[in-house]
């Protein structure tokens, strides 16, 4: 089966996943607090806009103006792709802050916020290549597991329908149901993580892809680093080099 691929907008992460996300397919992306989930999204984002496709970022956990902030931290600067309307941002957080605050008002509690995205993603345009869906934290912590299940199914369907490139963001904190359901429904799934290195204390940030459809993995963890040009990846276990490396020394 052959199948189309969409920029990641790291070179390295390319190279390994035979040329980038496969096109028109839901990727999860799943991860603790600050262990770059966000930063390779952005990095998909802009690669994707540079390519002259039309994006959409939809966010639920930060405001417009602190994704811009960081993402011109890594020296990626979104402002003439918003202004050519190539990057479309719904401002799902201010939307649930402001529901919230009337919710407070009318005495009504946060139950009467609306938590259903599943409309939002039908209203994406129909011109629209690529999504990123930043999280779905917000979609698992409002619903049961059975109602998540239904709407990330739906979802990913109409994502799939409108020939959509998607990200799902989402942490994995708690290995519950909810993001096994996820991890099962995508097409392919890459996990962050950070770990402490036992002999230097040094921290440590790894990537592994357990599952990418129509993809040649090896199934080896990645070590990466966030720098002021975003994430750089390198192998954790290079066999090949270290292989040759010792037969150079032994010649």
């Amino acid at each position: 089966m052959h199948i189309g691929r969409t920029s990641t907008g790291i070179k390295e992460l390319d190279d390994i996943l035979q040329g980038g996300y496969p096109s028109q397919q839901g990727i999860l992306i799943t991860g603790p607090p600050g262990s770059g989930k966000s930063l390779l999204a952005t990095h998909f984002l802009y690669q994707s806009c540079k390519d002259g496709k039309k994006c959409m970022l939809m966010l639920t956990h930060v405001n417009v103006e602190s994704f811009l902030e960081q993402s011109l931290s890594i020296g990626i600067d979104f402002q003439a792709c918003i202004d050519k309307g190539t990057l479309l941002i719904t401002k799902s957080f201010e939307t649930r802050t402001n529901r919230i605050h009337n919710a407070a008002r009318h005495g009504s509690g946060i139950g009467f916020m609306e938590k259903d995205c599943v409309e939002n993603v039908q209203e994406i345009p129909d011109d629209v290549d690529i999504v990123v869906l930043d999280n779905l934290d917000m979609l698992s912590l409002y619903h049961s597991t059975e109602e998540f299940a239904d709407k990330f199914f739906t979802i990913n369907d109409i994502l799939y329908a409108k020939k959509c490139t998607t990200l799902f963001i989402m942490g994995h904190e708690d290995a519950d149901a909810k993001n096994s359901i996820a991890e099962h429904t995508a097409f392919g799934t890459i996990e962050l993580d950070m770990e402490r290195d036992p002999i230097s204390k040094r921290g440590i940030r790894q990537m592994y892809i357990p599952k990418m459809r129509c993809t040649s993995l090896t199934l080896e963890p990645l070590n990466f680093k966030i720098t002021k040009s975003g994430i750089i990846i390198e192998k954790l276990f290079l066999r090949d080099d270290i292989i040759n490396d010792a037969l150079d020394a032994i010649l």
